[in-house]
């Protein structure tokens, strides 16, 4: 039985930095796939960065269109604001 494009797709790692400095949008710093994602993510840990490990495929797909350097368009600001959330109370809990 073939694989269909969704299937293929879902098998990718894919990994996007943001970056929020309190004001503004959050901007994409950095996105990658496959082995550079996979080494964007270890050198993100070793340095002590949270990383986001649920699957927002979604998400991580609309990332892909934002140019480098550039502000998350606001259809997206939502689902942006749930991981900064999670991430937030992860560290809440981090330093319990």
């Amino acid at each position: 039985m073939a694989e269909t494009p969704d299937a293929k797709l879902k098998e990718i790692l894919r990994a996007c930095a943001l970056e929020y400095k309190g004001s503004g949008a959050p901007v994409v710093r950095w996105y990658a796939e496959g082995e550079a994602a996979r080494t964007m993510i270890d050198v993100a840990r070793r340095h002590g960065v949270t990383v986001q490990a649920e699957h927002e495929e979604a998400l991580l797909l609309a990332l892909k269109s934002v140019k480098v350097n550039t502000e998350i368009p606001q259809d997206i600001y939502l689902a942006v604001a749930r991981i900064y959330a999670y991430l937030l109370a992860q560290e809440g809990k981090a330093g319990k």
